[in-house]
């Protein structure tokens, strides 16, 4: 089964991918955000988001993928567009949200 999500890095066409830990995803990515480091760098955020998608996981064999491409299988997805510093939020390809990153921070879910 699964808790299947993903965040897109829509500026650089890179997937993070959790296979447990969708349901959680909004907050998650809140924190990484919350932060407000290299908003304008989508390498480096992406690499932010996954670090707090990952910190309870470093060094583990699944759970977690960097993709090119959006699975089949996954519930929610959230894009992350550094150049109109925007976050959409989708569940089962439904758009729930969509807003600056500031909105998206005070967003309750």
């Amino acid at each position: 089964m699964g808790d299947r999500g993903q965040v897109l890095v829509k500026d650089e066409g890179i997937y993070l991918y959790t296979h447990w830990s969708a349901t959680e995803l909004i907050d998650t990515v809140k924190t990484a955000l919350a932060k407000r480091w290299r908003w304008d760098d989508p390498e480096y955020l992406a690499r932010i988001i996954f670090d707090e998608m990952t910190k309870d996981s470093h060094g583990e064999e699944t759970g977690y993928g960097i993709g090119s491409g959006k699975h089949g299988d996954i519930w929610r997805l959230i894009t992350i567009d550094c150049e109109s510093q925007t976050v959409t939020v989708e569940d089962d390809n439904k758009e729930i949200f969509r807003g600056t990153f500031e909105e998206f921070l005070e967003w309750e879910k």
